[in-house]
């Protein structure tokens, strides 16, 4: 199937994207989708290489690549003989048409750069990482790899301060030092019709969230939720949650600790996409970070940004994406909710903004173009066996090696299945 699918391909340009998208909306399939229709008009011949399989793809355009996947994607290169890294490579190979020409590959966290990077050595390519991690403890045993890529300019993060801490465990970067690409996807609201606008019940304020449920900010924007809630009991609080969970037990978690208050309604979507925008029209006010904060303005409703690095309310954000001359109303979600909603401080709000998106989407990636072509011309890469390893990591190099992956694997399916 993977080779009658890969023999549509061209054999000119071929941009390769390792990701995962099934069963899930998020900032980065969506980013991602966008990035495929960008490059494809292009004149790209794109390949997906899927990191995760699944029953069901929400977002537009990314149905076509729902199929085989790559399964030991968590795993790092360098937990694997050499020997196995050259027959695990070989299955990303499968996804990649013979005759490719002039070819990049793009990843965008951890487990997928460390392949990414065997991938491209391995074919000849490019290689450059735009992460869209806010944070990642994970790397912090890996900086010297994305030392390495920003050295040789295939390294950018979605803002400078988050490049700038994930390399502060190594180095104190500038700021005007740190690479940073938009990665929006504030094309994801749409006008149509929706029961969901009819479901939601108003309150004497009504609240938004836009974003998945395990993003790290969520408890602090919660934390202000609950404080508001619990300060005016005399008034009925809705509080809608745009989003969805990878586990269920996230979604009964959120639910439970609201539920002693008994002037408070609670809804969790579940993963939406499009967004209604008739449904986003009827929150007094959102609360969110990262990209969704963009996605609330452009939809005419006052969105308070919540900072990705230090939690904390840094804004209100014009339709345009960009915080607004006005600070925060305060130091907390608290603060900013009963300035807004119980004192009716005036905050400008954003007008809608959704007619002209894909423009902007391609004037941001213009940009990734241009990164792309002013990255290093020759050709280098780093050693993933050097990446260094926990303990944990390194046992399972050792055992993989002495048992081989079929018995390993056996091994560690039949743990799994008793562990239940």
């Amino acid at each position: 199937m993977l080779s009658t699918c890969n023999e549509r391909f061209s054999m000119k340009k071929t941009y390769i994207i390792i990701c995962g998208f099934a069963d899930v909306v998020a900032g980065g399939p969506i980013y991602y989708s966008n990035k495929i229709r960008y490059m494809e008009a292009l004149g790209w011949n794109v390949v997906v290489i899927p990191t995760n399989g699944g029953k069901k793809v929400y977002i537009s355009g990314m149905e076509k690549y729902l199929g085989p996947y790559i399964p030991f994607i968590l795993d790092m290169p360098s937990e694997y003989s050499k020997k196995q890294q050259k027959r695990l490579l070989d299955i990303f190979l499968k996804f990649i048409p013979k005759e490719i020409g002039e070819t990049v590959v793009e990843t965008g966290t951890d487990y997928t750069d460390y392949w990414g990077e065997a991938l491209a050595e391995k074919i000849g390519a490019k290689h450059i990482v735009i992460f869209l991690d806010e944070q990642n403890p994970r790397i912090s045993k890996t900086l010297d790899f994305y030392k390495f890529k920003y050295d040789r300019n295939e390294l950018a993060c979605i803002s400078k301060p988050v490049m700038r801490h994930m390399f502060k465990p190594l180095m104190n970067l500038p700021l005007d030092k740190c690479k940073a690409l938009s990665c929006n996807c504030t094309n994801s609201i749409q006008d149509i019709d929706s029961d969901l606008a009819n479901q939601i019940v108003r309150g004497d304020y009504t609240i938004g969230y836009i974003g998945r449920l395990e993003k790290p900010f969520l408890p602090t924007i919660v934390d202000g939720f609950l404080e508001f809630a619990k300060t005016y009991p005399d008034k009925k609080i809705s509080i809608v949650f745009f989003g969805g969970s990878f586990e269920q037990k996230t979604t009964d978690i959120l639910y439970s600790q609201f539920a002693c208050l008994h002037n408070v309604n609670i809804m969790i979507t579940g993963y939406l996409y499009p967004l209604p925008l008739k449904a986003l029209q009827k929150m007094d006010i959102f609360v969110s970070g990262a990209g969704s904060s963009r996605v609330g303005a452009k939809a005419g409703v006052l969105s308070l940004n919540i900072d990705m690095l230090t939690y904390r309310p840094d804004g209100f954000r014009y339709a345009n994406g960009q915080l607004n001359s006005l600070p925060p109303l305060g130091d907390t979600v608290f603060d900013n909710l009963k300035a807004v909603l119980v004192d009716k401080t005036y905050v400008p709000k954003p007008s809608v903004n959704i007619d002209h998106d894909w423009d902007l989407v391609c004037d941001n990636f213009v940009e990734h173009v241009k990164f792309m072509n002013s990255s290093s011309t020759i050709k280098a890469y780093y050693d993933v066996n050097r990446l260094n390893m926990s303990r944990k990591r390194r046992a399972k190099r050792f055992f993989r090696t002495i048992l081989g992956l079929r018995i390993y694997n056996a091994l560690h399916n039949f743990h799994a299945w008793i562990a239940r």
